[in-house]
C-alpha cells in the first residue's frame, strides 16, 4: 500500500496543485505592463508596414516611440499609463500619415491584423510540435496501443506540416503588389483548421494514455486486494479469527459484500478517460483496502 502510494503521490500532486496567491500590487502592476505591452506592439506593427508602404516615417513619430519606449522601461504603473498614450497617439499619427499619402488604411489594417495572426499561429504550431514531440520520446513499443498512438502521432506531424505550407501562402499574398488580403485570409484559415487536426490526434493520444493508466493503477490495487484476500483464507485456516466482526465495523455482512464494492469502483474508473475523474475512484478503494489492511492486522495481534 505504501509503495502504492509513493506512486501515485506525485501524479496527484501535479494534478491538485494550485498556484500560490499573488500580492494584488503585483498583479495590477503586471496587467498594466502587459496592457503597455501590447499597446507597443501594435504601434510598431503599424510603424514597420508603413515603412513597407512608403518608406519612412516623421521624425516626430519616431521620437514619439522612443519616448514611449524609455517610460514602459521605468516599469511603474504611472509610467505604463503615460507610455500607452504615447503609443496610442503614435498610432494615431501613423494612420494619419498613410491617408497623407493615398494608402488605403482599411486594407492595411486588414492586412496587418492577418499578419498578426500569422505569427500567433506560428507560435501555436511551434508549441504543439514541441508537443507532439515529447509524446514520441515516451512513446514505449511495449504499449498495446502503440502503433494506434504513432499513427496519431503522425497525424499531428502531416497537418502541422500543411498549417506551415498555408502560413507560408498566407505571408506571400500580404507581400503581392497589390497584397491579396482575400487569399491571405484564405489560406490562414486552412492552417488553423490544420491547427484544429493536429489538437484533435493529441486529444485522441491523451485518451488512450490515460487509459492505459488507469487500468495499470487498477492493476496494482487489485494485487494489493488480492494479497488482502489470501491473507484472510491463510488466518480463517489457522483459527483464532474474527472476520465477522471486522465486517460488522466495515458495514459489511459478507466478505462479498466488500468485493462487490471494490469491483464497482474498479468500475467506475475504468470507465473514465480523464485521470481527474478516476482519481477519486481511486482513492476510495485505497482507503477501503487499507482500512481492511488495519483490521485484518489488529483483529490477528488481539487475537494471539
Amino acid at each position: 500500500m505504501a509503495t502504492l502510494l509513493v506512486t501515485l503521490s506525485p501524479f496527484l500532486v501535479m494534478i491538485y496543485a494550485q498556484p500560490s496567491s499573488q500580492d494584488p500590487q503585483n498583479v495590477r502592476e503586471q496587467m498594466f505592463m502587459e496592457t503597455a505591452t501590447r499597446t507597443r506592439e501594435r504601434a510598431y506593427e503599424l510603424r514597420d508596414l508603413v515603412i513597407g508602404e512608403i518608406g519612412n516615417i516623421p521624425s516626430e513619430i519616431e521620437d514619439l516611440l522612443n519616448e514611449a519606449d524609455a517610460l514602459l522601461a521605468e516599469g511603474s504603473i504611472q509610467k505604463a499609463i503615460q507610455a500607452m498614450n504615447k503609443y496610442r497617439n503614435a498610432y494615431r499619427h501613423l494612420h494619419r500619415y498613410l491617408e497623407q499619402h493615398g494608402v488605403d488604411t482599411e486594407a492595411l489594417e486588414k492586412a496587418r491584423g492577418i499578419l498578426v495572426a500569422i505569427n500567433r499561429t506560428y507560435t501555436r504550431i511551434e508549441r504543439l510540435n514541441n508537443t507532439i514531440n515529447a509524446v514520441n520520446s515516451t512513446l514505449d513499443e511495449t504499449n498495446p496501443n502503440y502503433e494506434k498512438v504513432k499513427t496519431y502521432l503522425e497525424w499531428g506531424w502531416e497537418n502541422l506540416t500543411e498549417a506551415v505550407d498555408n502560413l507560408e501562402l498566407a505571408n506571400q499574398s500580404l507581400y503581392l503588389e497589390p497584397p491579396n488580403v482575400t487569399w491571405a485570409a484564405h489560406n490562414l484559415t486552412e492552417a488553423n483548421k490544420n491547427i484544429q487536426e493536429a489538437h484533435t490526434a493529441l486529444k485522441l493520444i491523451a485518451c488512450w494514455t490515460n487509459y492505459w493508466r488507469i487500468r495499470n493503477f487498477l492493476g496494482a490495487l487489485d494485487r494489493i486486494r488480492e494479497r488482502i484476500r489470501v491473507r484472510i483464507q491463510e488466518r480463517l485456516q489457522q483459527g483464532g479469527f474474527n472476520l465477522t466482526a471486522i465486517l460488522e465495523k466495515l458495514g459489511y455482512t459478507r466478505i462479498e459484500d466488500f468485493h462487490e464494492e471494490i469491483d464497482g469502483l474498479m468500475e467506475n474508473a475504468r470507465q473514465r478517460m480523464e485521470i481527474r475523474e478516476a482519481i477519486q475512484d481511486m482513492w476510495s478503494i485505497i482507503a477501503k483496502l487499507r482500512e481492511m489492511g488495519l483490521h485484518l492486522e489488529n483483529n490477528w495481534k488481539s487475537g494471539q
